[in-house]
């Protein structure tokens, strides 16, 4: 891997508000520590690849395409690769007054933290509609599309209020939930995200986690608010976005390789998840790759891993 290509583009960029591109392979020689404009913006990230994920201090974590990161300015952090894709995400970047007001609409004891532990959270996770969102105004800014920054500051700040809805909507969740068994829900999560073209049953999950089928369905609600077919589904459909770059694509072969029984099957659960079609959504999303020369499509992953 060239060291000289860069790995970070920024797309929209206004006084408080930034959107980019980070598109970091695995072999990249600063792949462990590069990215981002954490040193002076509050940044929420949604990967589009898997890695591990370890700020200072704390837990370490596996992202997909549900997760979204999230960094104060400052944040010291390192990554590690679980596939050979590396890191691809896009990342949005907020000033300190903004940040700081959409975390008090949710947790008024962040006037008594410093701005550089206004986000509590490591990590967050986004349904269907808020992913598609970003995709789409990753998309349009990217291609000049956006017409001015009113408009583009405002959906970042829409978006970054659902993000922290969920982050603290699960936190009411999880505190039902043992340690022991949250350990548990993450192993389920990181099992979904690698084999979620699988036709994997309850049973199977629950025997490579270490519950009973009953207890990990109810601390997996518990713990996420999702039940494990809810959160399959969504990884599917997200991989079902990235293929939908290809404007050729045929759906029928997608939606096999996805693990649905069929076109209309898979047409059905993707316009229930994001409010369209997928033929509506062909090429529309992804040109910002095209136009930097990087191809991050690829088949559908989550399939094939040994477990």
């Amino acid at each position: 891997m060239n060291a000289a290509v860069p790995v970070e583009r920024i797309v929209f960029r206004s006084g408080r508000t930034e959107i980019g591109a980070f598109r970091c392979p695995a072999d990249h020689p600063e792949f462990r520590h590069a990215g981002g404009p954490i040193a002076d913006h509050h940044v929420f990230v949604f990967p589009r690849s898997r890695v591990w994920i370890r700020h200072e201090g704390r837990r370490p974590f596996a992202t997909d395409t549900r997760v979204v990161t999230l960094y104060n300015p400052g944040q010291v952090y390192e990554r590690a690769p679980l596939d050979d894709l590396g890191d691809f995400c896009d990342w949005f970047a907020v000033d300190a007054e903004t940040a700081r007001a959409a975390v008090a609409a949710l947790d008024p004891s962040v006037e008594d933290r410093p701005d550089t532990s206004c986000f509590a959270f490591t990590h967050a996770s986004s349904d269907a509609r808020t992913y598609l969102a970003q995709r789409e105004l990753f998309g349009v800014v990217s291609r000049g599309e956006a017409g001015d920054a009113l408009g583009v500051e405002e959906r970042v700040i829409g978006l970054l209020d659902r993000v922290l809805e969920s982050a603290y909507r699960v936190r009411r969740l999880r505190r039902r939930a043992a340690g022991d068994e949250i350990e548990a829900v993450r192993a389920a999560q990181l099992l979904l995200a690698e084999r979620f073209s699988d036709a994997l049953s309850l049973e199977a999950v629950a025997r490579a986690v270490g519950l009973s089928r009953y207890r990990l369905c109810h601390v997996f609600r518990e713990a996420t608010g999702a039940t494990l077919h809810g959160h399959r589904e969504e990884l599917r459909l997200r991989a079902a976005l990235e293929a939908l770059e290809d404007r050729a694509v045929d759906l029928t072969e997608l939606a096999l390789q996805l693990g649905y029984s069929s076109h209309s099957h898979f047409t059905s659960r993707f316009r229930r998840a994001f409010g369209v079609a997928p033929s509506r959504l062909r090429g529309r999303l992804f040109a910002a790759d095209r136009a930097d020369g990087v191809d991050a499509r690829r088949a559908p992953r989550g399939h094939g891993r040994g477990h």
